[in-house]
């Protein structure tokens, strides 16, 4: 309200978009969402994900613990749809120890090199920083792998894509592939065991591989080594609190 008491400013809704007297119960002044709305889509909601609605690669975790927040930050277009943000987070699809300077993601969607990102939660939690964005996914091969072969069977599918970088193996016997597509289990999960789950790629390998082989994207490169031991499933949030400051989220939208 203005000084007044007498005149709505500003007003924050938060819900789905449905009507302009209804979200996330019943709103006793249906003129406050009016006043933020853009009336064509039925009432503007600063909208905030939920694990029923499978929001994002993938569901439920990047849906849980995410903050909205106006970006710019403290702008004001009478317009809930377009005033907010929502905070850039994934999983760690596998662990990461202490010294580490990369780390793979279940997305890589709406992350950006220089950005501060929380890795984990509680008392585990730390901050670090964005050196380079490469590509989302790790998992191991389900089985040998013959040279010539272009359909590797894996454990999981989970962040992976057609058009995709990926490296297999590891030392002498590591080789890179580009992904022409993604089959079986494990898409929605944490890279865990998917029942029939294979990535074929685009031209034949040159090398053998053993059963358990890493197969990965690039991830995301940090800009020092972690100072902690991390499972897989914690959380990777972009924008660290800042309170009393400008947010440090980005303008890129989900």
């Amino acid at each position: 309200m203005d000084a007044s008491g007498a005149v709505v400013v500003d007003a924050i809704v938060y819900g789905s978009q449905q009507s302009s007297s209804s979200g996330n119960g019943t709103i006793a002044s249906p003129e406050i969402a009016t006043l933020e709305a853009d009336q064509g889509k039925g009432g503007c909601i600063a909208v905030v994900p939920s694990p029923a609605r499978g929001f994002g690669p993938p569901a439920p975790s990047d849906a849980t613990n995410r903050s909205v927040d106006r970006f710019p930050d403290g702008a004001d277009t009478d317009s809930l749809c377009h005033d907010f943000l929502m905070q850039s987070a994934t999983t760690l699809l596998s662990a990461s120890s202490a010294g580490a300077t990369n780390i793979k993601v279940a997305s890589v969607a709406d992350f950006s090199a220089g950005q501060a990102i929380l890795i984990d939660s509680s008392g585990n939690v730390e901050t670090a920083v964005i050196a380079a964005v490469g590509t989302a996914g790790t998992t191991t091969t389900g089985a040998p792998t013959i040279v010539g072969t272009n359909v590797i069977p894996v454990a999981g599918v989970a962040g992976f894509g057609a058009g995709q970088t990926i490296t297999v193996d590891g030392g002498a016997n590591q080789e890179t592939a580009v992904i022409a597509s993604v089959a079986g289990g494990g898409r929605g999960g944490r890279g865990g065991p998917g029942a029939g789950a294979t990535i074929t790629v685009a031209a034949p390998l040159t090398l053998a591989h053993a059963a358990g082989a890493q197969v990965s994207g690039s991830g995301i490169t940090l800009a020092k080594a972690l100072t902690k031991t991390h499972e897989s499933g914690a959380r990777v949030a972009g924008g660290v609190p800042t309170p009393g400051a400008p947010n440090q989220y980005s303008a890129r939208r989900n």
